[in-house]
C-alpha cells in the first residue's frame, strides 16, 4: 500500500513511497569538491 506521496520540487515530480521504503536526501546545489585546493606549499585545503 501507498503510505506516502511527496513532491521533488526540483525534479518537478510526485513520487510515492510503499511500504518501508527510505528516500536518500538530496544533493547540495554546488559540490563539496569545488572547494577543495592546494596552497602555494603543497597542502590540501578545504577538504574538512
Amino acid at each position: 500500500p501507498i503510505r506516502d506521496i511527496r513532491a521533488s520540487m526540483g525534479a518537478g515530480f510526485l513520487y510515492a513511497l510503499c511500504g518501508e521504503m527510505r528516500t536518500m536526501p538530496g544533493l547540495p546545489t554546488t559540490p563539496a569538491g569545488t572547494k577543495i585546493d592546494i596552497d602555494k606549499k603543497g597542502k590540501v585545503v578545504g577538504l574538512f
